[in-house]
């Protein structure tokens, strides 16, 4: 589990009920896009495990994020599958759109260190 809170404004019954909602936002007009707690809500549906939120007006926002847990050993041997696609990644060039300076940096450095051609765009 991984827990995420804030000491900021909260959010009333009404928004937390559109929060994962593509393109939803409450931060007036050209502010954010509405992407990123349902890119979140996405990943952690795809990968089995669900978020909670608890908030009210005036008292922040507390996220958690419960993943399911692994029982895999670890090995230094990468699977197969995930060898073949290193061995293409080189080729392949990843568009990031991101309107944050700061996490476009971090994205593209990231990216570039994993072998890829990185076009970014804010």
């Amino acid at each position: 589990m991984l827990e995420v809170a804030d000491s900021g404004m909260g959010m009333d019954t009404d928004t937390l009920t559109h929060i994962f909602e593509p393109f939803f936002h409450n931060e007036g007009s050209g502010k954010g896009t509405g992407l990123g707690l349902a890119t979140v809500y996405g990943v952690v549906k795809q990968s089995e495990g669900y978020i909670w939120v608890d908030s009210e007006p005036g008292k922040g926002a507390s996220f958690q994020v419960f993943l399911p847990k692994v029982s895999e050993e670890k090995t230094d041997e990468l699977p197969a599958a995930t060898q073949q696609r290193t061995a293409t990644i080189s080729s392949e060039t990843i568009l990031p759109v991101e309107d944050s300076d700061p996490l476009r940096k971090l994205t593209q450095s990231f990216l570039e260190s994993s072998g890829f051609r990185v076009l970014v765009a804010g």
